[in-house]
């Protein structure tokens, strides 16, 4: 996969403007956005001024969004839809491929997904992992309290997209840079704090994916 950006952008953010100039430039009519793991529906705000039928969809569902355990094919009679976005989920899923095979299925050939996930490229991560052996997002703790059982790298990650019938469009870095000098520094460990920002500074240097916490990638449904 080509980086294309590295953005300072949350997921809620940079999916909500890859929705609007995917809605832009689409010229059918009934154009839908199928948010997975949308819970309490945080992007739906992002998108509130766009012309665009929305529907969440989670395994625990709250008020307003439907059950859909993406494990298994789509429950529902719904016409496919435009875009499907899946925001912070595809490191919960116990079987990531067949979860993106499902999806493709309600997606129309030419639309798109639009994935964010924790990134274990970044600076922060490789530091911790030089220290105690644990990427950030994918410690023990991680797997007890927040089911974070696989960990998107993305030439794996590149695979399952590629083996669901997607084309890779967009792929990008999120949440930003790490930034030595803010008003953070001074709390704590000063010289701890800005020597593991340094290094962290040099690693973004010398590789571009590790800047940011979480990265994000657009995909087309081929025909």
């Amino acid at each position: 996969m080509i980086l294309n950006d590295n953005l300072a952008l949350d997921r809620y953010n940079w999916a909500g403007l890859k929705v609007k100039q995917i809605r832009q430039a689409h010229t059918g009519p009934n154009f839908s956005v199928f948010d997975i793991g949308s819970r309490d529906n945080i992007l739906k705000k992002h998108l509130a001024d766009q012309a665009l039928i929305y529907k969440g969809f989670d395994l625990e569902p709250a008020a307003d969004v439907e059950k859909w355990d993406i494990e298994g094919t789509f429950p529902y009679e719904y016409p496919q839809t435009q875009v499907v976005t899946l925001l912070e989920v595809i490191e919960h899923l116990k079987n990531p491929g067949m979860c993106l095979k499902n999806i493709a299925d309600v997606i129309e050939p030419g639309g798109y997904l639009i994935l964010t996930t924790p990134n274990p490229k970044w600076s922060n991560s490789r530091l911790n992992l030089l220290f105690s052996g644990e990427l950030n997002c994918f410690t023990q703790s991680d797997l007890d309290l927040n089911h974070h059982v696989f960990i998107p790298w993305t030439h794996i990650l590149e695979k399952f997209i590629h083996d669901a019938g997607f084309e890779i469009v967009e792929y990008v870095t999120l949440d930003g840079r790490t930034i030595v000098f803010d008003g953070t520094l001074f709390r704590g460990n000063v010289l701890k704090s800005f020597f593991a920002r340094v290094i962290k500074k040099v690693i973004e240097s010398r590789d571009p994916s590790s800047r940011g916490m979480s990265y994000g990638i657009v995909a087309r449904r081929l025909k």
